[in-house]
Order: structure tokens, then sequence, then C-alpha cells
């Protein structure tokens, strides 16, 4: 059997491709994901149903990253239908508006400015709280904000104490213009209101009854398969047997990591790298995999007081946006994390297994976490070998621009404050593993920054929109690939540069942008 189209990732680009372009029942759909299908609501195991905590142990690709040289820790990715939205803490904001501008100036296609893209937004969302120009009701995803009577003790602390260093007040930070301190806006429903609403829930979800959409999860797929300069199907490990499967059109909706991957092994990508493995050059693309870009974060971890922390109750319910004293307006995030489980090797904290601490007990803490939105900084995702159970190599590269550094610092010096406010004392007995006299020292800080590098766990970039291959394009503005037909890549890897925010809900707007024009085209 030939499919009309074949998507690849079930996540928050490939869930909304696939459902939308099912719409037309004459139209025969099939979406692969790596991991495992729940279906409805009732099949969610534990760990995917709560929005508590990330859910990182059963349902995680288990990628490392270097995010510094000698800072290589975990890189959280959703390995399931509904990919990361499945997995992530449920963060439902949007970048800021002049970041879609950029896209448009970038791509050379004005359908990606903030004019064009807030209906989309507008038409994904069921928002519980907010009208307006900014809001859309109805979609299929619900969002809800945190009242000041639904916020845990630790987390108003923290929001109290940003109003009394002189931040802004907002409810509604999916209003471009806000800024300051708020109740985060979230992804959540369900029972209890506490069910993480993924782009499997929302959107796969109303279409699984459809004869034209078949859905499998427990399929990896190893490469992209090209005659005659279009690519024809895919070669598949669907429950560890290798297949091969024909489609019209394939999209690979991967993720950041995995679908420049997949581009790498199928021939698609710079030559010569690819050479060097023994791969046959289908489409000579410098870019793939070379502009990696997330949001650097380094938590400052603090020793709670009786009671403090409770691991069974919100993991974010407050969030502080500002504006850094070098960046652009809303560069800078900062979370209150109310739970996290201090390991070795894991993905917070300055100590690690090779220091020797490997016999150190974990405890639970909790964390001021600031991370930059707008980085100077970018890294690559690589290929180890041809081998597609191999891991790819991801090096983030977070210490390569002096002002990302600058603001770090700023950053965590900020989170020194705020944690040793009137309002938050109460909440700790002292940092995890920082004291006053490095937070006043520049280059005492920067080691601390290095120990402590993590990310926001949202890559992006590696296969950007642009015109132009020479410069680094891997994929135009309606997300074909450069030099191979039949070939769509849409996920986070086709931002042309990163957004000022958590990047779920943009994804999700890009699938249904780009699933219009390609229905369109396929009509």
């Amino acid at each position: 059997m030939e499919y009309d189209v074949i998507v690849v990732g079930g996540g928050s680009s490939g869930a909304v491709m696939a459902a939308r372009l099912s719409e037309d029942r004459s139209r025969s759909v099939l979406l692969l994901d790596a991991g495992p299908d729940y279906q409805t609501l009732d099949q969610l195991p534990d760990d995917i149903n709560s929005i508590h905590e990330p859910s990182t142990v059963h349902h995680d690709w288990g990628f490392s990253a270097t995010f510094v040289p000698r800072r290589v820790a975990p890189l959280p990715r959703g390995r399931l239908v509904g990919g990361s939205s499945a997995v992530n803490s449920g963060v439902a904001i949007r970048g800021g508006a002049a970041d879609y501008d950029t896209w448009a100036e970038m791509t050379g296609d004005e359908r990606w400015n903030w004019e064009h893209c807030l209906p989309y937004f507008r038409a994904l969302e069921d928002d519980k709280d907010e009208g307006g120009d900014f809001h859309g009701q109805g979609g299929p995803i619900p969002v809800r904000r945190w009242s000041r009577e639904e916020l845990e003790p630790v987390h108003a602390g923290f929001y109290d104490a940003c109003v009394a260093h002189g931040f802004e007040e907002t409810t509604d930070q999916n209003d471009p213009e806000t800024t300051g301190v708020t109740r985060i806006a979230m992804n959540r429903d369900g029972p209890n209101l506490m069910t993480r609403w993924s782009a499997n829930l929302g959107f796969l979800a109303q279409a699984r009854n459809r004869l034209n959409l078949t859905v499998r999860g427990h399929c990896l797929v190893d490469r992209v398969l090209v005659e005659d300069g279009r690519a024809v199907g895919l070669r598949v490990a669907c429950d560890g047997e290798l297949q091969e499967v024909r489609g019209k059109q394939i999209v690979l909706s991967a993720g950041a990591i995995m679908s420049p991957a997949i581009l790498l092994r199928s021939g698609i990508g710079p030559a010569e790298e690819l050479a060097a493995l023994g791969i046959e050059s289908v489409a000579d693309l410098p870019g793939v995999g070379k502009h990696l870009m997330d949001h650097p974060m380094t938590p400052m971890l603090l020793r709670p007081t009786a009671g403090t922390v409770k691991p069974e109750k919100p993991l974010l319910q407050t969030l502080l946006r500002y504006t850094s004293a070098t960046g652009e307006f809303n560069d800078m995030q900062v979370y209150l994390l109310g739970h996290v489980l201090l390991v070795p090797g894991g993905r917070f904290g300055a100590w690690r297994p090779d220091d020797g601490d490997s016999d150190r007990e974990p405890e639970w803490v909790f964390g001021i976490a600031p991370g930059v939105q707008l980085p100077n900084s970018f890294g690559s995702v690589t290929l180890a070998s041809t081998d597609y159970t191999e891991r790819p190599v991801i090096d983030l590269k977070f210490d390569e621009d002096e002002a990302d550094r600058e603001r770090l610092r700023e950053g965590a010096r900020l989170a020194w404050r705020l944690a040793h406010s009137e309002e938050m004392a109460p909440f700790h007995t002292g940092p995890v593993d920082i004291d006053r006299e490095t937070i006043d020292d520049d280059a005492k800080l920067d080691e601390w920054i290095h120990a402590t590098a993590t990310s926001m766990a949202h890559p992006t970039c590696t296969c950007p929109m642009g015109p132009d291959p020479a410069e680094g394009a891997v994929v135009d503005s309606e997300a074909r690939v450069h030099g191979v037909e039949g070939l769509r890549v849409v996920d986070g890897s086709i931002m042309p540069t990163i957004i000022r925010a958590n990047t779920n809900f943009t994804c999700m707007m890009m699938g249904e942008r780009i699933a219009e024009w390609m229905a369109a085209e396929l009509a």
C-alpha cells in the first residue's frame, strides 16, 4: 500500500499535521511514532496523566547533551504519541510578536509574521480565563491560569518576592505587551484539571475514528527513501523489524534532534561530513543540524524547610519575565521550580559522580531558575554513526557568547536576591551549591554557571526555514526540503531562530499553518 501522506512523529507539530491532513477522507494518512500510543485519557499511565512533574522516566529518548565543556546532562524529549507535549511542564505561552516578525524577515515570507500567525494561535486554544483579540475559545487545547488561592505557599512566596522587587503583575502573558510576574497559563484539563493536555489528546483524539488515518506506535524511522530526487517512502523498524513503507508525501515531525538525524542518515545534509560516515549524498544541505538553539538555564537550588517541598504538588505555577540590562524586551524568564530531585548526573545541580560524590543520597530541593530567552549561542546535532538506534551527538555550546554569559550572571544574582528576600526566606535554609562570595565574583560565578548549566528543554532551529541553502536553510517557507521533492520537515527544527517563550504552542501553530498550505497543494 502507498499512503498519500506519511507523518513521522506524533508530537506538537506532527499530531496536528496528521489530524488536519486526514480531514479530507479521500486522503490516506499514516502517522508513525517511536514510542507507545495511548489512545484515550483512560489509557494514560500515571507519569503522563499528571501535570505536576515532566515525565522523564518511561517515556523519554534518553538524550544527553553537552551544554558547556565538561557539563553533560540529560536533555528531556518525549518518546510517545504526543511527543514532548505529553511530557512537558504544560506551559501554554507564545513567543513575542517581534519573534514572528523576525521569522518573516528571515524567510522572506510575510505569512510568518505576528499578524498572520495570531489567528492560528487563537484557533488552537480554548482559553478559559481570557478573551479579546489575543485569545481563542472553542479550540482543541484548553488553557487555564492558576488562581491566587490555588498557589502553593512557596509559589505564592516567589510571586510576592517578585512584586516586592518592583516587577509588574500581569494576569495574561499571552498579551504580547505584558511583562513581569504572573500565574502561569497552562494547557491542563481532565477530571481534576491536572492532566497535561497534549497534542495527542487535543488533536488526534478527535481524528482517530477516521478510517483514512492510521496511527502506529513503536516505529523507529531509519531513513527516508529517495529515488530520482523525490522522497518515496521510509525504512522503519516496527517493533524491531525493519520494513519499508511507501508514501507520496513524507513529513518529518520527529523534533529538533531526530528530524535532522533522519535527514543525515538519508544522505540529506553536509556532503563532506556524510561522506566521512560512508553515506552517499542525496542533497548537499550544509545547514542540517548546524544551528541548534535552546534556552540556557542555571537553576539556583535551595534546601527546603520542613513542609516546603511536596512532590505531589505542581512543579510550576508562577513565572517571571523581564528585560535584561543588555537585551531585548522579555529576553529573560525565571521559574520557581516547586520540587527537584537532586541526583548524581541529573539534569539539575552542580555535582556529578566524577566529582567524588557518587555515594551522595538523592534529596528533594526546590529552585529558582533563570534562563535566557533570546540567546546568541548555537550548537549542533550530528551523527555518531549510521546506526539508527544510536543517539545523535548534541552539543549546545551555551558558553559561546559573552552577552549570554552576562545575562546568566544577571539572572543568578536576581535569583539570589529573590531567594534571600523576606518573602522567600522562610522556605529554605540556604542554597545547595553557591554562596555570597561566588555571587559577587564574576569569575567564580562563571564557574558556577558552567557547573549548573542546563536548558529549558526547547531545542530548535536544526533544519531552519529560509530561501538559500548556501546560507544554512534546510527547508523553504512552506517547510519543503530544498532539493528533495515530496519531503517536508514540520516541527521546532524549522524555526529560523528561537522564540522568547516555551515552544510547544508555537510548534502546534506551525503544524496548523503548514497543514493548511499542504492540504491546498494536494487538493
